[in-house]
């Protein structure tokens, strides 16, 4: 177990420091790219974890492997990630992690319709709270400009997205090992990104040469070794507890905005981020948590097809 947290805690640590350090690259690189660059170094320094499994378990992906590969990669890089960094962009590094930190509450509301999960009252409380957080975090923000009122609504949609994208992927995350899932889509959702950079007249790899610092410390550390490294904890304990790592994220990222962009840490956006923070408690602590639930759903779904349990 203590081993499972000294992973947990590595890959809270690299997770927090993400909307710090995408802020500095705020009119140096273009969001898309940011994006683009993130996940294309992390999937390639996946990429060899992931060929051992196969070569390990003799697995081949088939085509409606790589169609739910497809699927993840869309969703979460194209939609969800594009999202967050158009988010940040437009808005302050501490509140862009507590608002996408509530991703949790959006999860139970897809994993209700993707899953069929029931929705308890225990979790609408849950959810009830955690919409009251982000509210009372933001909602003088609203009013300052009308730009800053667009970053706000990026970050929800990506909240949106992510809850969608972890749902789904709960339902062949018994069928794909998780290492080799998350490098194959790093890269199709890298690649599904070219013709959008293009289309806009964006370079791939032109980068300012102050930038690269940032973006190499993003894919490798944030893409590559924090999802390595959550993995790996999972591992050791189970996913339910595994993902309480979440809870302490917007603090810690909101204690990295103050050292290291001199953001200043208002009593609001402490005690959003805390009622922020209950409502995900509440949401996940009902019974069986939906991770659990999912889990044996998908063991259920993929029953028929059990060439790679990970």
């Amino acid at each position: 177990m203590n081993k499972a947290f000294f992973y947990l805690g590595i890959t809270i640590l690299f997770f927090s420091s993400y909307e710090v350090v995408s802020r500095t690259l705020t009119g140096l690189v273009n969001p898309f790219q940011v994006v683009f660059l993130r996940f294309l170094i992390g999937g390639i320094l996946l990429l060899p974890f992931a060929l051992s499994k196969v070569r390990v378990s003799g697995f081949n992906l088939s085509l409606k492997d790589l169609f739910y590969l497809f699927l993840l990669g869309l969703i979460n890089i194209v939609f969800s990630m594009c999202l967050l960094q158009l988010g940040i962009n437009q808005t302050k590094a501490s509140l862009a992690a507590v608002i996408f930190s509530s991703n949790p509450i959006f999860v139970a509301l897809s994993a209700y319709f993707l899953l069929k999960e029931p929705l308890t009252y225990k979790k609408v409380l849950g959810l009830v709270v955690g919409f009251s957080g982000l509210i009372f975090t933001f909602y003088k923000d609203l009013n300052i400009d009308y730009s800053y009122s667009y970053g706000i609504l990026y970050l929800l949609l990506s909240a949106l997205t992510y809850g969608i994208y972890t749902a789904f992927a709960q339902k062949i995350n018994h069928k794909i090992d998780n290492l080799v899932m998350n490098s194959i889509s790093f890269l199709i959702g890298s690649l599904l990104l070219v013709p959008i950079l293009l289309t806009f007249h964006q370079p791939l790899f032109s980068v300012p040469k102050q930038a690269w610092p940032s973006i190499l410390y993003i894919g490798i550390f944030v893409t590559g070794v924090a999802y390595y490294t959550y993995f790996k904890g999972l591992s050791l304990t189970n996913a339910s507890r595994g993902s309480t790592i979440f809870f302490i994220k917007p603090i810690l990222a909101s204690f990295l905005a103050w050292l290291f962009l001199s953001e200043k840490i208002t009593l609001q956006l402490i005690l959003g981020g805390f009622i922020t923070i209950l409502g995900i408690f509440l949401v996940q602590k009902e019974g069986k948590s939906k991770l659990e639930l999912s889990e044996k759903k998908a063991k259920t779904l993929f029953s028929g097809d059990k060439r790679w349990i990970s």
